[in-house]
Order: structure tokens, then C-alpha cells, then sequence
């Protein structure tokens, strides 16, 4: 019992280090580079036409402008075109539980569905 409980603790040391980082980044320059790399993965994941971008209304204008460009990276490596939408339904919180929704890629900011 000692041994989870230790094992729980770590693991809540490391979401809570994950969610400073986060913040830094998020207000960083790099953000926009971040959430790019982040969305093209996604629509690797999913491979789906259509996907929905859930956003954090805080992060609607470097979500627009990253989501832009990965579409576009989207297209060069896969030769498939996608078409996404952005919905800004995630709360001001850096980390949303991934049991929350039916989704195929998770990040602390961005969630995709297809």
C-alpha cells in the first residue's frame, strides 16, 4: 500500500512540473511552434477529413495561426487534405483528465476529435 501510495505521489509531482512547464511555454514565443507540432500529430493520429480542435479561449489566436500551419504540414506529409474546426470549449485550467471526452489525441491545451 506504501509502495502505491509513494508510486501516486510521484506521479502527481510530475503532472504538477508538466503544468508549470506548460504555463512557460504557453506564454513563450515557441508556443505557437509547440501547438503546431502538437495539432500535425493529432491529424497523423486520426487521419480523419474532419477534426475538431478543442482550445482553450486563451489560446484561440495562436491555436488559429498553428492549426493553419499544420494543415498545411498535414497535407505535405500525408497528401491528404483536412479540414478542422476550432472550438474554444476547454477551461482556463492547463490540464483537462482525458476521461472527460471520447478523443483520439490529448494535450494539456489542445484536444483533437475526430
Amino acid at each position: 500500500m506504501r509502495l502505491l501510495h509513494l508510486r501516486e505521489q510521484n506521479l502527481q509531482d510530475l503532472f504538477q512540473a508538466s503544468r508549470e512547464q506548460l504555463a512557460t511555454l504557453a506564454s513563450s514565443s515557441q508556443y505557437v511552434q509547440f501547438l503546431q507540432g502538437v495539432i500535425v500529430q493529432g491529424f497523423l493520429q486520426v487521419l480523419d477529413p474532419e477534426v475538431s480542435i478543442h482550445i482553450r479561449e486563451a489560446d484561440a489566436a495562436a491555436a488559429k495561426q498553428a492549426a493553419d500551419a499544420a494543415s498545411k504540414q498535414y497535407t505535405e506529409i500525408s497528401g491528404r487534405e483536412v479540414n478542422y474546426e476550432l472550438v474554444t470549449s476547454l477551461s482556463l485550467d492547463l490540464y483537462v483528465e482525458p476521461t472527460l471526452c471520447d478523443l483520439h489525441a490529448h494535450v494539456f491545451s489542445v484536444v483533437l476529435v475526430a
